[in-house]
């Protein structure tokens, strides 16, 4: 059996699609095992189709979303019954953007963000973007590169924690929490 979707729900998933934000766990189960209605279905597709646009243009300015308007003719009865109605092709018009900013892409934060499914590096909790920070695992003062595989996302609050320790000692304040670690909250 299929667990229903609210609304609010598909609302939420469609926001984090827009803005580029990892969706993680915005449905109660996978999205396999939800029901949705054919409005939420149709929200979520276009939402989609929206997100694919802008990450293929480059920008917002350049996705121009299509409005499609659609428009049925009814054929008058006659004498051997009524008709049903016909359904002409779609007709796609662009939407107007009126004074939208530029889209600048992903910041470095938030691509990081996404490709550690939204989540700290070091607690695993569910990490928003305000709450998030850059954290070098061999720190800059002490040598430490800006490359992907020197840098992680974690909460701001560890981040201060942590300063410029070595990579020894800060995996070693977090592996003596026995797999209970939570970073600390201000």
């Amino acid at each position: 059996m299929k667990t229903v979707v609210s609304d609010t729900a598909v609302q939420e998933y469609v926001a984090r699609i827009r803005t580029g934000v990892p969706t993680g766990e915005v449905f109660p189960c996978r999205m396999s095992e939800c029901e949705f209605t054919a409005t939420q279905r149709e929200t979520i597709r276009q939402a989609r189709i929206a997100a694919k646009a802008v990450k293929k243009n480059g920008n917002a300015l350049n996705a121009i979303p299509l409005q499609v308007e659609r428009r049925a003719e009814v054929i008058p009865p006659n004498a051997k019954g009524t008709p049903l109605p016909v359904a002409k092709k779609p007709i796609a018009k662009p939407a107007t953007v009126s004074n939208a900013k530029p889209h600048k892409g992903l910041t470095k934060l938030r691509r990081m963000l996404y490709l550690q499914s939204g989540r700290c590096f070091f607690c695993g909790d569910v990490l928003k973007e305000e709450d998030a920070s850059i954290e070098h695992l061999h720190p800059k003062s002490r040598g430490g590169t800006s490359t992907d595989d020197n840098e992680v996302v974690c909460h701001k609050s560890l981040n201060q924690t942590l300063g410029d320790m070595d990579l020894k000692s800060k995996f070693s304040f977090v592996l003596k929490s026995a797999g209970c670690f939570t970073c600390p909250r201000i």
